[in-house]
């Protein structure tokens, strides 16, 4: 697989700061764009992390990763700082999202929303249904059964950096047809059942 990205922006758009969930999930998708970069004999690209809002066309990036995780249904308003600074920038840009909701696609909306604010940029991206677990299982295996189907995810848009295209043209290019995928967007199932998923959010939840 060629790789034409060799610098890549990422940007925490979430309030959860080190061992939140989106940090997490960016930290995966960085160590990961490095070990695929490395395994198919190329140079890893560079990372550069932005703060939301913060020009990306200041480190003249490739391509912009925002991660964030949802808690409601609504986008959060440093989500779309990040994308407007990324579509004054024409840098093209992917979303990396969680959901404290059991479905992924209960995320669409929010997607839809931040793809509008990233207008010609946009690329699509992932969402993962089951965001309380991410911190919760961060020093699980990465290929074990609590964090397959979401790391399997971030691999597809890893596909989709290195090649610079969008997540669709992606799975067209590598035959991928075993994820679910709706508008452009991955859909990472929650890997508990939604009754055991239920109790364990709200024992994440509880302050310790």
């Amino acid at each position: 697989m060629p790789d034409t990205r060799k610098r890549v922006a990422l940007v925490d758009a979430d309030a959860g700061g080190e061992g939140g969930a989106a940090r997490l999930m960016l930290e995966d998708f960085a160590d990961a764009l490095r070990a695929y970069a490395r395994m198919g004999g190329a140079e890893p690209p560079e990372t550069l992390w932005l703060e939301p809002g913060e020009p990306a066309w200041g480190g003249r990036p490739d391509a912009l990763v925002i991660a964030f995780r949802l808690r409601g249904g609504t986008l959060p308003e440093r989500v779309g700082r990040a994308a407007d600074a990324a579509a004054g920038g024409a840098v093209p840009s992917y979303a990396l999202c969680c959901t404290d909701g059991f479905d992924a696609a209960d995320a669409l909306p929010a997607l839809d929303a931040l793809a509008a604010r990233c207008g010609a940029t946009w690329r699509g991206g992932v969402s993962a249904g089951g965001g309380a677990l991410v911190p919760l299982t961060a020093r699980s295996p990465r290929m074990g059964t609590l964090r397959r189907w979401r790391s399997e995810a971030v691999d597809a848009l890893v596909a989709a950096v290195r090649m610079g295209v969008g997540v669709e043209e992606a799975a067209a290019l590598t035959r991928d047809e075993t994820r679910r995928r709706e508008g452009g967007v991955i859909l990472a199932r929650c890997p508990l059942p939604r009754p055991v998923y239920r109790l364990v959010g709200r024992l994440a939840e509880r302050p310790r």
